[in-house]
């Protein structure tokens, strides 16, 4: 077996022994947990996340740290948990806790507990296993190393999913990502928790689906979801498992080609993940599929209006598409360049995603050389004339009516007379 700490990053190495000496030196016994322990007897190249559990003060510990090593602290009073940054690293350290759910799908009521009781707490055996640091010992109570060995999710107990419904978005991200397979008393668990998906707040669901937007194929995810009847719980539709996969196989090729330029969408690498994941969800589904989704997750605003969005643009004939320049132009002026986007990764008219891309990157810059100002010069008054003269040149040069500033003169002079000025 590979040594764990050879799979980490220098930076992780050094955070990893600092909370190992500020424990010790506390007296404060400390365990990585989850994750990382993981992908450890995975034999992953490396590990990504690294979590801490603290038979004791965690919110101290972390503070301590902070002040001995520098970077920052958020802590989580309720939780008894803080998260510490340091320069490109950022940990989790929590106290062991015991904890209880006054109803189902609610956040939980947490007590400080042990490192055993905290295992029991968690949501797939897999990821209820321990490292201690002082010493480098697997802690393994439950058998998750065995299960990671059979290729199985096993839940910790039968209410799992009734407890926490999020353990299902999670699961799927497991499952898809590593081939695992329920077993049979999970399946069971899983469908005895699906008449509480819809109790979760929207953030939740939000932030557990965002994070399998983030996967290498999400779409994994999302069809072990559709298969087990989540989405269905929701109470809103979703696209058949063969366009889910489309869709998302469509986006990758998109985004290595290079063929839109993502740069001037100015968004985040995450933020476009996260949209992306949206539109292939959403895309075509209708519009109540659609407000069910914005009804229930709190989505940012140009997210929000770009999924909206989808909605026309979806439903637009693709002979509409068969216009000039100008009508297509004036078809797609509306629509924000993230909707476009996300129009342009799952269409599949030719004509039509043509039109999104060349509205994006070309059209909808395009003005006369004329602006009001010219036209008062003229000695035109402003008016209503001026908003149809600037358009109808603006129409002329997207048509190749006109192709020079000498042309648009003409045009002008033409339209002057036309007003009757």
């Amino acid at each position: 077996m590979t040594d764990l700490t050879s799979l980490l990053k220098p930076q992780q190495r050094l955070v990893l022994n600092a909370i190992r000496d500020a424990a010790c030196e506390a007296g404060t016994p400390a365990y990585l947990v989850g994750g990382a322990v993981r992908d450890w007897l995975l034999a992953l190249p490396e590990i990504d996340d690294l979590d801490f559990v603290v038979e004791g003060d965690a919110i101290a510990l972390a503070e301590s740290l902070c002040r001995r090593h520098g970077g920052e602290v958020q802590t989580y009073p309720k939780f008894g948990t803080a998260t510490w940054r340091l320069d490109d690293v950022a940990v989790d350290l929590a106290m062991a806790r015991r904890e209880f759910y006054p109803r189902p799908a609610m956040l939980p009521v947490v007590e400080p507990s042990d490192l055993a009781t905290d295992l029991l707490r968690r949501d797939f055996t897999v990821n209820a296993m321990a490292v201690r640091l002082d010493t480098l010992a697997l802690i393994d109570p439950l058998g998750g190393r065995e299960d990671l060995q059979r290729g199985i999710m096993r839940v910790i107990h039968a209410r799992s999913f009734i407890d926490d419904p999020t353990r299902m978005l999670r699961g799927a991200r497991y499952a898809a990502r590593f081939k695992f397979e329920l077993d049979a008393e999970t399946r069971a668990a899983l469908e005895a928790g699906l008449p509480y998906v819809r109790a979760l707040s929207g953030e939740r669901v939000k932030y557990d689906l965002e994070l399998n937007f983030e996967d290498r194929e999400p779409e994994g995810a999302l069809i072990l979801l559709r298969e087990w009847g989540v989405f269905e719980a929701c109470g809103i539709p979703t696209p058949p498992a063969d366009q889910l996969a489309h869709r998302f196989r469509q986006a990758r090729e998109v985004l290595w080609s290079g063929e839109w330029p993502i740069e001037t969408l100015h968004m985040s690498a995450r933020d476009l993940l996260h949209a992306i994941g949206w539109g292939v969800l959403t895309y075509n589904i209708g519009q109540l599929g659609v407000a069910r989704w914005v009804d229930w997750i709190p989505f940012e605003h140009h997210l929000r209006d770009a999924l909206i969005d989808l909605g026309p643009l979806s439903s637009l004939s693709s002979a509409s598409f068969r216009a000039r320049r100008s009508r297509l132009s004036e078809l797609l002026h509306k629509f924000s360049g993230l909707s476009l986007f996300l129009a342009y990764l799952f269409e599949t008219n030719k004509l039509k995603r043509e039109a999104l891309l060349c509205e994006w990157k070309d059209w909808r810059w395009v003005k006369p050389v004329t602006t009001g100002d010219d036209l008062r010069a003229l000695g035109l008054p402003p008016g209503p004339a001026y908003g149809r003269i600037l358009s109808r040149l603006r129409r002329a040069w997207l048509d190749d009516e006109v192709k020079s500033y000498a042309d648009e003169q003409r045009l002008l002079q033409r339209l002057i007379e036309v007003e009757g000025m």
